[in-house]
């Protein structure tokens, strides 16, 4: 499973994200849930998971694109502002598209989304998941071979 995550091109995770979001924001009750009758603010909170998966994918493609050094916290918010930012670009190509009057609610459960993926990431899965990558057996031989190399 190592081998598989660290053989996936950089960008390629963070393309298909862009490319669920669209579809999850263009498509029409792509579920065939109408969730607001479940309850009042489910499409608000809708925007704010799958934002929060967009703002992770992000993160976690560019923190393994960086092993075995350590992403930056400042890189990290960047990377979880772009989501918040393709969760406004999304609310308006869909005001385009199809006439849809703007929320801005949804812009900001998407913004809340991407924040709550920062804080996820960087407080708590940094360290575990830079362990189960970078003490794989491919990048500690590579490590291991180097610095006999330079002996």
């Amino acid at each position: 499973m190592k081998s598989f995550i660290l053989s996936i091109p950089k960008g390629v995770p963070s393309l298909i994200m862009i490319l669920v979001a669209a579809f999850f924001t263009f498509i029409k009750n792509p579920l065939g849930v109408n969730a607001l009758k479940v309850f009042p603010f489910a499409e608000q909170v809708g925007h704010m998971v799958l934002y929060f998966c967009v703002a992770l994918v992000f993160i976690l493609d560019y923190a393994k694109s960086r092993l075995p050094h350590h992403s930056k916290i400042n890189q990290e918010i960047v990377l979880a502002a772009t989501a918040a930012v393709l969760a406004l670009i999304m609310e308006i190509g869909l005001m385009w598209k199809t006439g849809y009057n703007y929320d801005m609610t949804n812009v900001f459960g998407g913004a809340i989304g991407a924040a709550l993926a920062f804080l996820f990431y960087h407080f708590w899965l940094l360290h575990p998941m830079r362990h189960y990558l970078y003490h794989s057996i491919q990048h500690h031989w590579r490590y291991q071979h180097r610095r006999k190399k330079k002996k």
